[in-house]
């Protein structure tokens, strides 16, 4: 029996949405984590980038294999080591213990993202950017919500319970995947598919998927190590608010993303997303620059992070250009290595920040010099400038993007 589109999907986004919640918990709870197991400014910054890097290697074998075998056995098993590893992590007791949990968990996690955009592109081609927006504003609702409730519950202030009950919610995940997400494509759409190395050489040659990895990995890829992880260790050490402050101000990002999603994915599908690509990278710039050279109000960094997420919605423009620009067998190989980079980036730029926050504080430090006199403004000055160089390189991919050939 044909699988339901929607019924596939929403199992799919389920199991997205619980993997953003402990991508929002381990950054609401990482000052606790470093507090219990004992951890540095570098070793956190270590243990984010690990997740981030296995994530992204396994999602590259997983999102070949996702158009290769039946699609509820890759989510349902993912689903289960995502359990595993979420536990395995509540339960450690010092780095090595939690480095092999979040290892668990990133390659767990893997298959949730490109799982959804496989299930989109297979059910809802023509409506694909909007499909992708839509997937990515519901995870960062929730996401925002999550943060929202840490402001007032205070169960969410020791690190081990919500990480236990995420494990609950993975296996409910796995239950739901293996009885609605269906399997394999019909016959007919798998007979005339080319081998892998075919479809390997149609993306390396493609100058729109070069574009679009550059693209997303500058925008994604920074929103991950950005409202993920650092953007509260700032909040926190640099500007002195409480976790619940800080967590609330984060929750604007997802907040922003959700908006601008819906927006950019309806701006893309009657307009093409070139301009929606441009236009959401530059704002994004312009924010970061704004954070760069002035210490801001709460009330008014709040605004920023808003717009900020609204920006870095505009991270689905790039796999949009792979749909538009890729052929068809093309299109999820390209995709895969598109997201898989972005995430090893992210991962790579974390412990960079780290390591940049973590310096010890110099005299005269140029950026503190020029901007302000404050020393722990000039640390995080330090760390912002890995987040503003990576969408810097981002806004110059976004003017190598071209508007599809017409299609009959």
């Amino acid at each position: 029996m044909k699988p339901n589109r929607f019924l596939s999907w929403a199992s799919a986004e389920i199991f997205f949405v619980f993997s953003v919640l402990v991508a929002v918990a381990f950054a609401i709870l990482s000052n606790e984590i470093a507090r219990s197991l004992k951890l540095t400014e570098a070793d956190l910054g270590l243990l984010s980038g690990v997740f981030f890097i296995t994530y992204a290697v396994s999602q590259l074998v997983l999102g070949i294999l996702i158009s290769r075998v039946p699609v509820r056995l890759v989510l349902g098993a993912t689903a289960l080591l995502s359990a595993a590893g979420t536990l395995a992590f509540s339960l450690s007791d010092g780095l090595t213990a939690a480095l092999v949990g979040r290892a668990m968990m990133g390659v767990g996690l893997s298959s949730t993202f490109v799982g959804v955009i496989y299930l989109v592109g297979r059910g809802y081609g023509k409506n694909f950017a909007f499909m992708s927006s839509l997937s990515q504003s519901l995870v960062n609702v929730s996401a925002a919500a999550l943060a929202i409730t840490s402001a007032f519950y205070p169960i969410l202030t020791d690190f081990r319970r919500p990480f236990q009950v995420l494990a609950g919610l993975f296996v409910l995940s796995a239950a739901l995947v293996f009885a609605l997400a269906g399997g394999q494509p019909p016959p007919s759409a798998t007979a005339s598919r080319p081998p892998l190395s075919v479809a390997f050489k149609a993306v390396i040659a493609s100058g729109q998927f070069w574009a679009a990895l550059v693209y997303y990995a500058g925008t994604f890829g920074t929103l991950l190590a950005f409202a993920d992880l650092w953007n509260i260790q700032f909040q926190m050490n640099f500007f002195q608010h409480t976790v619940q402050q800080s967590a609330v101000m984060n929750s604007m990002i997802p907040l922003g993303v959700t908006v601008g999603g819906l927006a950019a994915g309806a701006w893309a599908v009657k307009s093409g997303f070139v301009w929606p690509a441009r236009v959401f990278v530059l704002l994004v710039m312009v924010c970061f620059l704004v954070l760069l050279v002035l210490p801001l109000s709460s009330l008014t960094a709040g605004a920023v992070m808003f717009l900020i997420g609204c920006g870095f919605s505009g991270s689905t423009m790039g796999l949009t250009a792979l749909q538009e620009h890729l052929p068809a067998y093309a299109a999820p190989l390209g995709t895969s290595l598109v997201v898989t980079g972005a995430c090893i980036f992210g991962g790579l730029v974390q412990p960079l920040v780290g390591s940049a926050v973590g310096a010890p504080t110099r005299a005269g430090d140029l950026i503190a010099l020029v901007m302000t006199t404050n020393p722990d403004f000039g640390t995080y000055q330090r760390g912002l400038l890995w987040l503003l160089a990576s969408v810097l390189c981002a806004v110059v991919a976004s003017f190598f993007f071209r508007a599809p050939p017409a299609r009959a």
